[in-house]
Order: structure tokens, then sequence, then C-alpha cells
């Protein structure tokens, strides 16, 4: 189970504007763009608020402690292995977080298990978004969404900042109409190490 489907599961379950977008077929410029999204060095350490429907949860601490070949992994007891690859950024063999072009619209999905199938979509690009860390511009914003019966999904929204990485997770429960909060992650502070690629 990756790192965002754990917080859902423990908690109950965006670029610049004028930039000519990198795509798979030029890996290199895909990478380094998507690696600002979530940038991986060993000794990198975020620090959340965290709270569930409306109620204040101990401070979640991700630091990724290792790397093997292009995953980084973090210092979970099951870690998150974590890989930008010239298409996105994926956490595990399959499921990406975030993916090419860093555009509105954008949509994809994973197949989690037989009968779990997440759908992302970019909902928001350039976006500015505030958290106790301080207020990130250029975010992007992905909508997550995984169907648990006819009337009912769970439904994340992860911010992403660059040159900070996931800023912002807030899940919420789609029950028919009603819209039902959840988890609700905030940065509060995060420390990154110089890049080996500077």
């Amino acid at each position: 189970m990756n790192r965002l489907a754990s917080l859902v599961t423990l908690f109950c379950l965006c670029g610049c504007a004028h930039r000519m977008e990198p795509t798979a077929a030029d890996p290199v410029r895909a990478r380094a763009e998507l690696g600002r999204y979530l940038p991986l060095q060993v000794g990198n350490r975020w620090v959340y608020q965290t709270s569930f429907q409306g109620q204040p949860q101990p401070e979640l601490v991700v630091k990724i402690v290792a790397q093997e070949g292009s995953a980084f992994l973090d210092d979970r007891p099951t870690p998150s292995r974590y890989v930008i690859d010239g298409e996105g950024i994926r956490d595990g063999a399959r499921r990406y977080l975030l993916k090419l072009p860093l555009k509105r619209g954008n949509r994809w999905m994973s197949v989690a298990d037989v009968r779990t199938v997440e759908h992302y979509e970019i909902v928001a690009e350039n976006s500015r978004v505030r958290v106790p860390a301080g207020e990130f511009s250029d975010c992007v914003v992905v909508r997550m969404e995984v169907r648990l019966d006819q009337k009912r999904a769970m439904r994340n929204y992860m911010s992403f900042a660059p040159d900070v990485g996931i800023i912002e997770i807030s899940t919420v429960l789609i029950d028919g109409e009603r819209e039902i909060p959840q988890a609700h992650l905030q940065l509060k502070e995060f420390s990154l190490q110089p890049s080996s690629q500077s």
C-alpha cells in the first residue's frame, strides 16, 4: 500500500504557465521537471500537521532514508518506493501520483488490485496554496478517486509545490450527494538536502 493509500486507511477511509511542456520523448528533461514537484534525495524530510474529521492527530514525519537504484524509500515500516521516470512520479511499480503533461484535465488511472481502480486528474495548475509551512505558488493539484460501492467513493486532493513536494492532502468521503471531510494533512516544515545533480 502506498503512502497516500496508507494515510487514507490510517484515517479511515503546478507548473509555470509559459514553459514548454516536457514529454516522455525527452525523458531527461521530463524527469528534471517532475523532480521539482517531489524532490527525492536521501535526508529530505517533511513534517505534516494532521487531522481526522476535524480533530487534531499526531504529526506525520516523512523522511527519505535510502536509495535503491532509481527508487527512493521513505522511513515507514513498509516503505514507499518513489521513482521519477519519463512519464511521471510513481509510488510503487504501477501507481503514478503525478503524470505528464502537468496540465489541468490530464487524466490517468491505476489498478491497485482486482477490485480497486484509482482515477486521477490534474484539477489545477499554477495554483496558490497556503499551509502552515507558508504560501506556495505554481502548485499542481491532483484529484484521486476510488469507488467504494455504487453510492460511495473516497476522494483525495494532493497539492504538489515546485521545489518542495507534497504540501497538502485532503481526503473526503463521497456519500451520495454529501462530501464528508476525513483526513487533512498540511505541510508544517521541511528540510531538503542539496541535489546531487546540481
